[in-house]
């Protein structure tokens, strides 16, 4: 049931990669206000009178300069409110910037930036920060304010941590003793923070700022403004505001080019969930016998034609490598197809095609992915792996950069998406050294039992063709990114973030290999996973590309939707495991002795490793946040080092509760403003505890929450609220991915960056 919400506070994003954990943190620490969202750029008629609705606002970080008019949009406007609309303001990162441009102060940049670092702040012990002292928060900027005399504004906090430990010692080189880190106006009730409270390392006394700042905005409210505001709002209003890819009306298709289909062709047939029957799962478990994922290949007879194997085999891991899933794709599979700015999805069976409208689901592929997948639910398999049947394949890059409205032109050859629904498959449960034959095809008893026979037979390895290929054979011409460019565009990308438009830019170049010399990619790939041992391998061949993977990061993950409770609320878990921070294990070569944990460790707890991986989880944090909302996430394992064949890898893990409720397509409440609602879009949430109990390290605890969250959420709602992925793009992420395109020449990166 809707909880009323006696207060109400405009966050204005700058369209930055942290917003998300700003407004969830106001959430989680003040129980009685509800969070409304605008954009920088949202045109406002009557901007003063809108506020009038607000208790107060908070002018969020971004990239760019204060001093940018389309950096800061109408935060700009705050600062110039009449005393009749004056209203608490806090300012963050970008905002306290533009709050000291405003009033006589400068901005300037730093020579070494700060992106990611936890440095103590001293406070005056007044206003905001009485009670607080010393604070440990997280920093993210490349530019300083500085006041001058004869202002209006009062410093409230310094950073006396110069970091100029490893800067030459020469002035332009060298931070300042002493950087301002916070400050307020002496009239008006306007406050201002250069650092990042919502950062997962920010302290408990950082975030106390919050509720602070709240107290004298509301004392401030009491003996200032004309009214006291009282709202109780009992429409589900927080849906507006958390992305989803549901339609705003049922998905019956309406604009479709058709061609002649087969007689049995359901599966390309419309989603809708109004009539569909779930997919019976029809499986077999054998023991493993001692196969391998290469043998296992060979007896299901996967020689030509389109092929997907997800292949852990290399290096196991009950955390992310303890299944190998190899889909059985045949002349029927239906497969789905777009290629960016069509509108259009294409899905082929066989000799037939059919194209779908996307306008239909909200102009995006992952509206009308989460529809098919939602009229295509499957049951009655094998609760302890991970997939009965579904959709593998890839997303390229290009494709990512559309759910961010960056439009690039595709990849003309072959689609920037790319899915086979998969019906039969082999699941390998390396854990336990079991094989799972399983079907969702109707009536597929026979074909479960036939591969079932051939996979049991008593065959020895010798009688199997999938061997490494002999290193010679790997003669192959390659062609490398020249140097002299490629050092021109990092220091492009080092003057981008120097200049306050990125904290951090992934840049990423290509080299070429001719194989054309090899007739299959297949022994191509079993020399990759035997001399790159990972546990998250690939091989994959839909139509003219084939796609080789070795890696020890999993983008995401969720789980299928579990009954919580006795009502019909259903929860699932969405992970992520962004690694950033690596180091060899065999420095000086394969046969020489390799480091230890502990030295790797040692290695990787620097303050720029350390800075990297902090900068993408506060990232993932936010995409996440923006589908799961306000306390429905946690981070149980932070920075952690963990070893693999040839690496040691910084891992984080960051998990989230997905609430879903039996419903159908048709009744999923839209994207769009609730009637009579002002311009922005509202967020609110329950509490699952009060604010005095919340505290800095229940953050990375996975706890139940009672909070209300939007109902029918799935996976694929996060999936396309985080992409593209944020390690191979930086943060903040829009205008990243705006500079990267920019710097790469406009280069296309295809499945490369994808996932």
């Amino acid at each position: 049931m809707p909880r009323p919400y006696r207060y109400r506070i405009l966050f204005i994003d700058a369209y930055d990669s942290f917003s998300n954990n700003i407004v969830s943190l106001l959430e989680e620490r003040l129980a009685t206000v509800q969070v409304t969202v605008i954009k920088i750029d949202q045109q406002i008629a009557e901007f003063p009178a809108f506020l009038c609705d607000f208790d107060a606002v908070v002018a969020g970080p971004g990239p760019g300069h204060p001093e940018n008019a389309s950096d800061v949009g109408i935060i700009a406007q705050l600062w110039q409110l009449s005393d009749e609309h004056l209203l608490p303001v806090l300012g963050i990162c970008l905002g306290f910037q533009s709050l000291l441009v405003a009033f006589g102060g400068s901005v300037v940049p730093l020579p070494q930036p700060r992106h990611g670092i936890v440095r103590k702040v001293t406070s005056s012990d007044s206003s905001i920060f009485e009670g607080l002292g010393r604070i440990s928060p997280v920093q993210y900027h490349s530019l300083h304010a500085l006041l001058h005399s004869h202002q209006e504004l009062e410093p409230l906090a310094w950073d006396f941590e110069a970091d100029n430990r490893d800067a030459e010692e020469k002035a332009d080189v060298v931070n300042p003793d002493a950087i301002l880190m916070a400050a307020k106006h002496t009239t008006k009730p306007f406050w201002a923070l250069q650092f990042h409270p919502e950062s997962i390392c920010s302290d408990q006394a950082s975030q106390q700022l919050i509720d602070n700042w709240w107290t004298e905005a509301q004392s401030w409210n009491s003996q200032h403004r004309l009214q006291t505001r009282t709202y109780l709002f009992n429409e589900l209003r927080s849906e507006t505001s958390l992305k989803s890819l549901d339609p705003p009306v049922d998905v019956g298709l309406s604009s479709q080019q058709m061609c002649p289909r087969t007689t049995g062709g359901d599966l390309m047939d419309h989603p809708t969930t109004a009539n569909a029957s779930p997919y019976l799962v029809i499986h077999r478990i054998l023991p493993l016998n001692g196969l391998k994922v290469p043998q296992i290949w060979d007896l299901l007879q996967i020689d030509e034609g389109d092929a997907a194997v997800l292949d852990s085999e290399p290096h196991q891991r009950a955390d992310t490598g303890s299944h190998s899933i190899i889909g059985c794709l045949g002349s029927t599979t239906l497969k789905l197809e777009y290629f960016v700015n069509s509108g259009k999805v294409c899905l082929r069976q066989g000799a037939y095609q059919r194209f779908v409208d996307l306008a239909e689901y909200g102009d995006t592929i992952f509206g009308y992915v989460k529809a098919f997948m939602s009229a295509r639910k499957a049951t009655g398999g094998d609760a302890h792996i991970p997939f009965w049947g579904g959709l593998m394949g890839y997303i390229n890059y290009e494709a990512c950069l559309e759910t961010i409205d960056i439009r690039t032109p595709g990849h003309p050859d072959r689609p920037d998406i790319s899915f086979a629904f998969i019906e039969r498959s082999a699941v390998i449960d390396h854990q336990h050294q079991r094989l799972h034959v399983q079907s969702i095809k109707p009536g597929d008893e026979e074909w479960v039992e036939m591969i079932s026979s051939r996979l049991a037979l008593d065959i020895t390895p010798t009688t199997f063709r999938s061997v490494p290929i002999d290193p010679s054979v790997l003669n192959s011409v390659i062609t490398y990114p020249d140097q002299t460019s490629y050092m021109t565009k990092i220091r492009s990308c080092q003057d981008y973030i120097y200049s306050g438009n990125s904290y951090e830019l992934c840049l990423t170049n290509q080299a070429t290999v001719d194989s054309s010399h090899l007739r299959s990619p297949w022994p191509l790939y079993l020399h990759l996973r035997s001399v790159n041992a990972a546990p998250l391998s690939a091989y994959m061949r839909l139509g003219s590309m084939t796609l080789l993977s070795s890696s020890p990061e999993r983008f995401m993950r969720w789980t299928r939707p579990t009954v919580s409770n006795a009502s019909t609320t259903k929860t699932s878990t969405v992970q992520f495991r962004p690694i950033k921070g690596t180091v060899k294990r065999y420095p000086n070569g394969p046969d020489e002795p390799a480091i230890t944990l502990e030295q790797a460790t040692a290695l990787l707890s620097i303050s720029k490793e350390r800075a990297e991986n902090l900068m993408i989880v506060d990232l993932i944090r936010h995409d996440l946040h923006g589908v799961v909302g306000s306390g429905n996430l946690c981070v149980p394992k932070l920075m952690v080092v963990e070893e693999y064949a040839t690496l040691f890898q910084l891992v984080t893990v960051v998990e989230g509760t997905l609430i879903n409720q039996n419903t159908t397509l048709s009744n999923i409440p839209s994207l769009t403003t609730s009637p009579g609602s002002s311009p922005g879009t509202s967020r609110s949430a329950t509490p699952s505890s009060s604010a005095s109990d919340f505290d800095h390290q229940s953050r990375r605890q996975c706890k139940s929450s009672d909070r209300s969250a939007p109902i029918s959420k799935t996976g694929i709602d996060v999936l396309a609220a985080s992409l593209p992925p944020g390690s191979m793009t930086g943060a903040p992420k829009r205008r990243s991915c705006a500079l990267l395109r920019q710097i790469e020449g406009e280069k296309a990166r295809g499945v490369y960056s994808g996932v």
